[in-house]
């Protein structure tokens, strides 16, 4: 059984790779996608961040509550069974709309994933402890999204994403389809593993009453509102680490005139190393911050740390004349990235109540998405498509938009340092009435 100590962090980091692995594809192939039906810049746009990230807000809450009080890797099981299905049925897509509506129902699915994962881990390892589980857990966003670009871009050297291919019977595919096709398979495996866990170590919030959502929102807006402090300035963070990701294989390719087989192998050798580094490394750094400098809350000056340098290298990444400094920008932010991924999450996850700690994982996970992975593949669109009318501004676009969500982040935590910095007045575990 794999649903016991590390086993279970290591199967969870699983799932969370495959999630990301998914999700990333359609950055991959935008380029493709976008000249095979048609579209515009800020369709694809709203293909990458929208459409994902409005079913995730629909259906995140509803899982979250299912978490709460059901099995959780039942739940997982049918999560990861769902998506890798849509993923495959994109092959078989034959509008742009049609490939929005699979893309809407795999974000569905994957809403559920980091409420009953952090539900799970937390349970496992409380206050201090999580720091390292969690950066675990976390490294599979980086660990997927680059594992996404480097095998999609292996695959997109065999079958040439612009071109079609006869399959047998079966009608021509675009190459990117069959890639498409081959990338659901294996999360059926992977499903089957989940289905045959159990679901131990819950504490008493499935006997708990089932209590509505005014718990949850008491606790957001209490004073001082450290998790909403935190939740919003991830949010901006993740706002410019999407901005950054999803447009990076079209400005790499409109800009430096790179193919899609060699932006993923650099991308996504990039991301795995530094994503792996920040959030892997985190827990350590945690520990050596408070070890060195006695901080009350090591993981808040980490968090703060990465923040703070991972400003300037989003702005110029996109403005560098040279490929390579901007992938090596790309590699220190992404390392850093991963740092606030991890600390972030690990901290929200130890100032939620137990009883709504799913619930409170999938408020966060909606504000993540709406806002950082909605609105910032759209944001850089718009300007590229109206403030600019050239699909050559694309870098000066991106540019300015991670210059406003790395403001934005700073803003936040900065002006709430204090309370952030200062001891918790309650237990993070304590519920509450």
């Amino acid at each position: 059984m794999w649903s016991t100590g590390w086993k279970a962090v290591a199967l969870l980091a699983t799932v969370q790779t495959l999630a990301f692995f998914h999700r990333t594809l359609a950055t991959l192939f935008a380029e493709p996608i976008r000249l095979e039906f048609g579209v515009s810049d800020t369709l694809i746009g709203l293909f990458i961040g929208a459409a994902f990230s409005v079913s995730y807000v629909v259906a995140a809450l509803p899982l979250g509550h299912v978490a709460d009080h059901g099995d959780r890797f039942r739940l997982l099981g049918v999560l990861v069974a769902c998506w890798s299905v849509l993923t495959s049925l994109a092959a078989a897509a034959s509008s742009f709309a049609a490939l929005l509506l699979l893309r809407i129902g795999t974000a569905g699915a994957i809403s559920g994933i980091t409420p009953s994962a952090g539900s799970l881990l937390a349970e496992r390892y409380p206050g201090p402890r999580l720091a390292r589980p969690m950066g675990i857990y976390a490294s599979g966003i980086y660990f997927g999204v680059g594992s996404s670009m480097l095998i999609g871009g292996a695959l997109a050297a065999w079958f040439d994403p612009f071109a079609s291919f006869a399959l047998g019977p079966l009608p021509p595919l675009s190459g990117w389809k069959i890639i498409y096709l081959l990338a659901g398979l294996p999360g059926l495996l992977l499903a089957a593993v989940l289905l045959r866990q159990t679901d131990t170590g819950r504490s008493d919030s499935r006997t708990a009453p089932r209590k509505p959502m005014q718990p949850v929102f008491a606790f957001l807006f209490a004073r001082p509102a450290n998790y909403l402090r935190v939740m919003l300035a991830m949010t901006m963070l993740v706002f410019v680490a999407t901005a950054v990701g999803a447009w990076l294989p079209a400005m790499l390719l409109r800009k430096h005139g790179w193919t899609i087989d060699d932006i993923g192998l650099w991308s996504g050798a990039i991301t795995i190393a530094a994503g792996l580094l920040g959030t892997l490394g985190s827990g350590f750094l945690v520990e050596q911050i408070a070890r060195f400098t006695g901080a009350a809350k090591p993981q808040v000056v980490l968090l703060m740390a990465a923040a703070v340098a991972s400003a300037p290298l989003a702005i110029a990444l996109p403005l560098v004349s040279s490929p390579f400094v901007c992938l090596a920008l790309f590699f220190f932010r992404s390392l850093l990235g991963g740092i606030v991924v991890s600390v972030g999450y690990a901290i929200l996850l130890n100032l939620a109540p137990t009883p709504q700690r799913a619930r409170l994982a999938a408020v966060a996970g909606i504000t993540l998405n709406l806002i950082g992975g909605a609105l910032a593949p759209i944001a850089v669109a718009l300007a590229t498509d109206f403030l600019f009318a050239d699909p050559g501004k694309l870098p000066l676009s991106l540019a300015i938009v991670n210059a406003c969500g790395s403001a934005a982040a700073l803003a936040i935590l900065l002006t709430g340092a204090r309370a952030l910095l200062s001891p918790d007045s309650r237990p993070a575990n304590q519920p509450l009435a």
